[in-house]
Protein backbone atom coordinates (compact mmCIF):
# COMPACT_ATOMS: atom_id res chain seq x y z
CA UNK A 1 0.00 0.00 0.00
CA UNK A 2 1.29 3.28 -1.02
CA UNK A 3 1.95 6.07 1.73
CA UNK A 4 1.22 9.39 1.24
CA UNK A 5 4.24 11.74 1.41
CA UNK A 6 4.54 15.42 0.65
CA UNK A 7 7.73 16.69 0.02
CA UNK A 8 8.84 20.57 -1.13
CA UNK A 9 12.48 21.05 -2.25
CA UNK A 10 15.25 22.23 0.23
CA UNK A 11 18.55 22.87 0.58
CA UNK A 12 21.13 21.58 -0.91
CA UNK A 13 20.36 23.53 -3.78
CA UNK A 14 20.65 22.21 -7.02
CA UNK A 15 23.66 21.35 -7.70
CA UNK A 16 25.91 18.96 -10.91
CA UNK A 17 28.33 16.28 -9.30
CA UNK A 18 30.17 13.99 -12.30
CA UNK A 19 27.28 13.40 -14.71
CA UNK A 20 24.37 13.82 -12.62
CA UNK A 21 22.04 16.18 -11.15
CA UNK A 22 21.15 16.72 -7.70
CA UNK A 23 18.98 18.38 -5.59
CA UNK A 24 17.22 18.43 -2.25
CA UNK A 25 13.96 17.55 -1.19
CA UNK A 26 12.30 17.01 2.35
CA UNK A 27 8.99 16.28 3.89
CA UNK A 28 9.79 18.41 6.88
CA UNK A 29 11.29 15.41 8.77
CA UNK A 30 14.15 13.69 6.77
CA UNK A 31 15.65 15.12 3.82
CA UNK A 32 16.57 12.90 0.65
CA UNK A 33 18.99 13.54 -2.70
CA UNK A 34 17.13 13.26 -5.79
CA UNK A 35 19.79 11.58 -8.39
CA UNK A 36 18.59 12.85 -11.79
CA UNK A 37 20.78 10.95 -14.37
CA UNK A 38 22.53 12.31 -17.43
CA UNK A 39 20.30 10.58 -19.70
CA UNK A 40 17.05 11.35 -17.33
CA UNK A 41 18.09 14.86 -17.87
CA UNK A 42 18.70 14.85 -21.83
CA UNK A 43 15.43 12.87 -22.03
CA UNK A 44 13.46 15.40 -20.19
CA UNK A 45 12.66 18.36 -22.83
CA UNK A 46 13.87 19.43 -26.59
CA UNK A 47 16.47 19.87 -27.36
CA UNK A 48 18.42 17.28 -25.57
CA UNK A 49 20.85 19.09 -22.64
CA UNK A 50 22.17 18.25 -19.42
CA UNK A 51 23.33 20.98 -17.53
CA UNK A 52 22.37 22.74 -14.16
CA UNK A 53 19.95 25.31 -15.86
CA UNK A 54 17.68 22.02 -17.17
CA UNK A 55 18.30 20.72 -13.69
CA UNK A 56 16.92 23.92 -11.74
CA UNK A 57 14.03 24.46 -14.50
CA UNK A 58 12.52 21.35 -14.19
CA UNK A 59 13.33 20.90 -10.44
CA UNK A 60 9.45 20.61 -9.22
CA UNK A 61 8.75 17.87 -12.31
CA UNK A 62 11.43 15.68 -10.56
CA UNK A 63 10.58 16.83 -6.71
CA UNK A 64 6.57 15.38 -7.72
CA UNK A 65 8.57 12.27 -9.58
CA UNK A 66 10.89 11.54 -5.98
CA UNK A 67 7.19 12.37 -4.44
CA UNK A 68 5.90 9.21 -6.28
CA UNK A 69 8.67 7.08 -5.50
CA UNK A 70 9.25 8.07 -1.78
CA UNK A 71 4.99 7.46 -1.46
CA UNK A 72 5.97 3.35 -2.91
CA UNK A 73 8.79 3.17 -0.50
CA UNK A 74 11.50 4.29 -3.02
CA UNK A 75 14.80 5.55 -1.52
CA UNK A 76 17.79 3.85 -0.27
CA UNK A 77 20.30 5.31 2.02
CA UNK A 78 18.63 8.65 1.84
CA UNK A 79 18.58 8.70 -1.89
CA UNK A 80 15.99 8.64 -5.10
CA UNK A 81 16.96 7.65 -8.54
CA UNK A 82 15.84 9.16 -11.65
CA UNK A 83 16.44 7.66 -14.62
CA UNK A 84 16.20 8.02 -18.06
CA UNK A 85 13.47 4.65 -18.14
CA UNK A 86 11.06 6.74 -15.20
CA UNK A 87 10.75 10.30 -17.32
CA UNK A 88 10.27 8.30 -20.72
CA UNK A 89 7.36 6.66 -19.06
CA UNK A 90 6.11 9.64 -17.74
CA UNK A 91 6.22 11.38 -20.69
CA UNK A 92 4.67 8.71 -22.59
CA UNK A 93 1.38 9.42 -19.82
CA UNK A 94 1.37 13.41 -20.22
CA UNK A 95 0.66 15.91 -22.42
CA UNK A 96 4.01 18.26 -23.34
CA UNK A 97 2.11 21.19 -21.91
CA UNK A 98 1.29 19.02 -18.28
CA UNK A 99 4.78 17.62 -18.40
CA UNK A 100 6.49 21.06 -18.10
CA UNK A 101 5.72 21.36 -14.11
CA UNK A 102 2.14 22.42 -14.22
CA UNK A 103 0.14 19.22 -12.97
CA UNK A 104 0.91 17.78 -9.80
CA UNK A 105 1.85 14.14 -10.76
CA UNK A 106 2.14 12.43 -7.51
CA UNK A 107 -0.95 10.20 -8.48
CA UNK A 108 0.57 8.60 -11.28
CA UNK A 109 2.48 5.46 -11.39
CA UNK A 110 5.56 6.26 -12.28
CA UNK A 111 7.97 3.12 -13.48
CA UNK A 112 10.14 1.74 -10.96
CA UNK A 113 13.49 3.20 -10.23
CA UNK A 114 15.70 -0.41 -10.78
Amino acid sequence: MDNVVEIELCEPSPFLFGENGHLGVTDGTSVWIVVVTREAMIATADPPEASLKRLARYADVYRDMAEVMLARGDGDDGKVWIFEKDVLALRAKQRPRDFNGRRKLSSLSIGAHR
